[in-house]
């Protein structure tokens, strides 16, 4: 018989400040399958102000051993992105962001390739010091290109780590996320983004987040080039590349609590699909402008049963139906479950994830690459 504990690290913690950085002592044995965190806060007092959610408040969170050995290294958006990809997030992402109410979002931190994987984890006995790293700013008002949000107060956590009891288990590795190269857009760039030589990725992300410029606003085309253009497994444009990741991975639900101001433009969790839009307002019936969500250009018209704009205090819950997480794309090449599909780049020479840029775009929008690195050995380099 084996189990997953559930060990509280921290309950209902106070974060240090309101900005800064707070580190946390993990357990210093045991194999850890994950890491729960629950963040919340106090919003501010406007209603229509509800641009920046708890979630953005996370600048890094990231998982250290050995002092300064990377193991995970994210955004709280992006952790967010990859539990949707874990295929464990329809049920735990319920975004809170009401005013004067608490803010709240629940992220896990997977060591594995979906939750309480038996075959990836990360074995604390076999690394010093590790530690989980929090850098936080609660006092932004606004973020990649939002900039109708207010302040969090009284920030707290809890830290709630996911360890297996099974002395007979004996996992393979663990997965390492961290970004591996970025360069911000630019008209009809083609960018070659690199991929490090050595590991071995069972996963490759893109990401383009910003304000009206998500992925389908940014990315005209994407390819993946393996040995100066010797092998090329991928090509797709834009639709064909969202199209194939729908088909490998399906939508994604997610649930979101808010309120808003008429017409009042607000970041999407889910880049492209459906959203549908409850209300619960001030005694009116509301009736509201549900269209189909694409790029981050999510905008909700709030009405009464007249048809005029309806500017009270109204606070709406969406369900979204769609694909493109936080404006994360995992590369429909690889399959995580099947180690198959995984590349070992210490065979290869140069592996590149090209990008070719849109012709219009923002040109502050950051265009990103991530990796799932299948880690087996806990030396350095972590690569046979």
């Amino acid at each position: 018989m084996h189990y997953f504990q559930q060990r509280y690290l921290e309950q209902n913690r106070a974060f240090v400040g309101t900005t800064g950085l707070d580190i946390i002592e993990l357990p210093n044995k045991g194999l850890l399958s994950g890491i729960k965190l629950q963040i919340y806060a106090t919003a501010g007092t406007t209603k229509g102000d509800r641009d920046v959610s708890v979630i953005d408040c996370l600048k890094k969170v990231e998982v250290i051993v050995n002092g300064s050995q990377v193991v995970k290294s994210l955004t709280g958006r992006e952790i967010k992105a990859m539990m949707y990809y874990q295929k464990m997030a329809m049920a735990q992402d319920c975004m809170w962001n009401k005013k004067d109410g608490v803010s709240r979002v629940e992220l896990f931190i997977n060591f594995g390739r979906h939750h309480h994987d038996l075959e990836y984890m990360l074995d604390l006995g076999q690394v010093n010091d590790p530690e989980l790293r929090i850098e936080y700013d609660f006092t932004i008002t606004s973020h990649d290109g939002w900039t109708n949000g207010e302040a969090h107060t009284l920030p707290h956590r809890d830290v709630i780590c996911h360890i297996l009891r099974d002395p007979n288990v004996v996992p393979k590795g663990y997965i390492k996320t961290s970004e591996l190269s970025r360069f911000l857009w630019v008209s009809g760039r083609i960018e070659n983004m690199t991929v490090p030589r050595g590991p071995t990725y069972s996963n490759l992300y893109v990401e383009s987040y910003y304000k009206s410029s998500g992925l389908t606003f940014t990315l005209d085309n994407i390819e993946v080039n393996i040995n100066s253009d010797d092998i090329v497994p991928l090509h797709l444009d834009m639709q064909e590349f969202i199209d194939d990741i729908e088909a490998m991975w399906g939508r994604f639900l997610a649930h979101e609590i808010k309120d808003v101001d008429f017409v009042n433009l607000i970041p999407s969790i889910m880049e492209a699909g459906a959203h549908n839009v409850n209300a619960h307002g001030a005694g009116v019936a509301l009736i509201f402008d549900n269209a189909a969500l694409w790029g981050q250009n999510l905008g909700i018209g709030v009405y009464d049963d007249a048809g005029a704009p309806d500017p009270g205090a109204n606070y709406i819950q969406i369900d979204y139906s769609g694909i493109l997480p936080y404006s994360v794309a995992a590369i429909p090449l690889f399959d995580p479950w099947d180690p198959d599909t995984w590349i070992d780049t210490s065979v290869l020479g140069d592996f590149w994830v090209r990008y070719a840029c849109t012709a219009v775009g923002n040109a502050l929008c950051p265009i990103k690459l991530l990796g799932d690195e299948v880690v087996t050995r806990y030396t350095t380099p972590s690569w046979p």
